[in-house]
């Protein structure tokens, strides 16, 4: 598994180190030139001293003082040299040169006046710098004849150069290697620092108590990426909290909504049994078992629906639906299992509202709006429906007054699964149910409703299509 720690000390280590090693070798190069071009100008400089020491007295070629003065041309341990050409007759040489006079430094043709410094090989078989100039020497007789050019070469060994210029890119790679860890180091504990933060988040995660609800990520002063993570995990965590306790619920209404009649099943099945031969007793709990077991059918099967609709299986097929032939065929379907349903019901719908949606949908959510408003109003009341089109948007209101003394409060209590406000839950064929897959489909098949209750105690759903 990836740390974001390590790839980010890696990353930012790299990067650095990639840039400080460019400005070290930009400043290895720099130093070597530099002392390059020092040996080089001290070469050059001591050449052109020699040259001006060479002179011509009695057409002869004169040697001011050159090996008196100038000891380093006799010593045999780094020594330097000399050598005064005509052409390619050797004139002159240093006597460090006594066993190899005639040595080859890599002269090249000069042209008058020309000035060359190159590298060559020395007698003693290390590598050194030679200094090549071709001149006119002075005539100290004052004689008006043009002498014939000589060439000088000066040749000094830089061994030492080259062990200094080693050590020099010695020093700078190890810097570089000391540069690399100390980087990584720094780097390492500026993010750690960092990630401080997100380590303690990390900890706490581990350790937090969904059923503690004073429990939250807390971290003191964090940053502001952090702390959006921080909002939005205590965000998390309130509403996986509700759907906890929702769900601890739910398990609990199932639980309570099945036990009824399985209790009831049960007393009925020990009554049958401890009186097997008595027909009549058998034949009074015929219709009582049927009924229970109808109940738990329904009640499982709503259940299902309900899991159902919430999962990638179920799937919309979108239709043109003529909404207000709809509307009349459920109040139909209705009419036959709900007495007195016409007389109950006032109805204003529009003609020809075409909408594209699901049909199951769609009727799932229209029978179980009509029928719950039946249900839970008054005998005597009316109950009425809407079909109109409003601001271009079709619109149905289905309004009755309610029997439970419905609050603002229950409100959105009452799309809960199982939620009843009779808590006795005496009914056979309502149980909390029906609202919960209304939602559920609503927000599948792109339907709003909202939900009003007045101070007469009328409620009234709204659905948009």
């Amino acid at each position: 598994m990836k740390s974001i720690r390590q790839s980010l000390v890696r990353q930012i280590t790299t990067l650095i180190t990639f840039i400080l090693f460019i400005v070290l070798l930009f400043l290895d190069i720099s130093v070597d030139t530099y002392v390059d071009k020092q040996f080089d100008d001290s070469l050059e400089q001591k050449g052109k001293s020699l040259a001006n020491l060479i002179s011509y007295k009695d057409n002869s070629l004169q040697l001011s003082m050159l090996t008196d003065v100038m000891t380093e041309f006799s010593r045999t341990e780094n020594g330097e040299y000399f050598q005064i050409w005509s052409n390619n007759d050797l004139l002159k040489y240093s006597s460090t040169l006594s066993q190899a006079p005639e040595f080859n430094f890599n002269r090249t043709e000069l042209l008058l006046g020309e000035l060359v410094i190159a590298q060559s090989n020395l007698p003693d078989g290390e590598s050194g710098r030679v200094f090549l100039l071709k001149f006119i020497p002075v005539n100290d007789d004052n004689h008006t004849e043009v002498q014939a050019p000589i060439s000088l070469v000066f040749a000094r060994s830089n061994a030492t150069l080259e062990r200094i210029l080693i050590l020099i890119d010695i020093v700078f790679l190890l810097t570089a290697i000391g540069t690399a860890f100390f980087v990584r180091y720094l780097v390492n504990k500026i993010v750690s620092k960092g990630l401080k933060p997100i380590t303690l988040l990390n900890k706490q995660i581990r350790e937090i108590d969904i059923n503690n609800e004073l429990e939250q990520f807390i971290i003191d002063h964090p940053p502001s990426e952090i702390k959006t993570i921080i909002d939005e995990l205590n965000q998390f965590l309130i509403e996986n909290r509700a759907l906890l306790q929702n769900e601890k619920r739910l398990t609990s209404d199932i639980a309570h909504e099945l036990k009824t009649p399985i209790t009831e099943l049960m007393s009925v099945s020990e009554i049958a049994i401890k009186y097997p031969e008595n027909e009549e007793v058998i034949e009074n709990y015929k219709d009582d078992v049927l009924s229970i077991s109808t109940r738990m059918k329904n009640i499982v099967e709503s259940l299902l629906l309900l899991n159902k609709v919430n999962t990638e299986q179920f799937h919309l097929t979108m239709i043109d639906i003529d909404l207000s032939d709809k509307l009349l065929c459920i109040l139909e379907r209705l009419a036959i299992t709900t007495p007195n349903l016409e007389q109950r019901i006032n109805t204003n719908i529009s003609d020809n509202i075409v909408i594209t949606n699901d049909v199951f949908s769609l009727e799932a959510i229209l029978t179980n709006l009509i029928h719950n408003a039946v249900y839970y109003s008054p005998e005597e009341s009316k109950v009425s429906i809407d079909l109109d089109i409003i601001n271009k948007q079709p619109a149905l209101k289905i309004s009755n007054i309610t029997l439970q003394n419905i609050t603002i409060a229950d409100i959105d209590n009452m799309f809960e699964p199982l939620w009843q406000k009779d808590q006795a839950r005496t009914s056979e064929t309502h149980f909390g149910l029906g609202l919960a897959i209304v939602r559920k489909l609503a927000e599948r098949a792109n339907i709003k409703i909202s939900v009003k209750l007045d101070k007469d105690n009328v409620i009234t759903f709204s659905v948009l299509f």
